[in-house]
């Protein structure tokens, strides 16, 4: 008797919707780069991609909300380039800012003015939870290796740090830090890294206002026993 085979539907629905998507953001760089990021509206977005308004907000609540897949590729790309042995966590996100940054700097003036308008955009900002999870899951998971190792304080919630790393990314990349006084992108990327790290740093799981320090202290004064 021939086994019947069945079909796998969920799968092909969503290989369905993410090659939509793709096609949705495709679509859209080429009209930014014909014409400009705010030139372009969403129905030409629509006529390009040769899908309906509907669809395209099926897929994004906005169009500064395509920040999102290029957040989604940039974070595959990068997870792509990680082999075994892996690096030090410390050294990955070195090499992931400048991942990033080599992205951005390929097609500047798209992004700068994507990036203003994402942190503009409420409906952006609210799809967060559901759309913007590859590059802070990436970040989380290389901060945990990070404290795994010993790089990086155990004290520090990872989505916590990935947080941080990324909405301080986010406003340094969107002009609201430098953008009146421009500084040299080394120099840039030099005080971000030095922000970050001593933020993950180690020292802070044995100073004062750590759990190992406040446990130390209750039971100095008896409250311990």
């Amino acid at each position: 008797m021939v086994a019947l085979q069945v079909r796998p539907e969920g799968s092909r629905r969503l290989r369905k919707k993410e090659r939509t998507r793709r096609e949705i953001y495709e679509a859209a760089m080429r009209l930014f780069s014909r014409h400009g990021f705010e030139a372009a509206t969403i129905s030409d977005i629509c006529e390009e991609a040769d899908v309906g308004r509907g669809t395209f907000f099926l897929h994004f609540p906005s169009k500064a909300a395509l920040l999102y897949e290029f957040n989604q590729r940039t974070a595959e790309e990068f997870r792509a380039t990680l082999g075994e042995p892996r690096a030090p966590a410390r050294d990955e996100l070195c090499a992931l800012v400048d991942h990033i940054s080599s992205a951005l700097v390929s097609q500047a003036e798209i992004m700068t003015a994507m990036l203003a308008d994402f942190f503009a955009s409420p409906e952006a900002l609210g799809a967060a939870p559901e759309q913007g999870t590859a590059m802070p899951e990436l970040v989380a998971e290389i901060v945990r290796r990070g404290q795994e190792c010993g790089e990086f304080s155990r004290t520090l919630d990872p989505r916590l740090a990935a947080a941080s790393f990324l909405a301080t990314a986010g406003a340094i990349l969107s002009g609201h830090v430098f953008g009146h006084d421009p500084v040299a992108p080394e120099e840039v990327r030099r005080q971000f890294l030095q922000l970050t790290f001593a933020g993950l740093g180690p020292g802070g799981d044995s100073g004062p206002s750590s759990p190992r320090a406040r446990s130390s202290r209750r039971k100095a004064s008896g409250r311990g026993s």
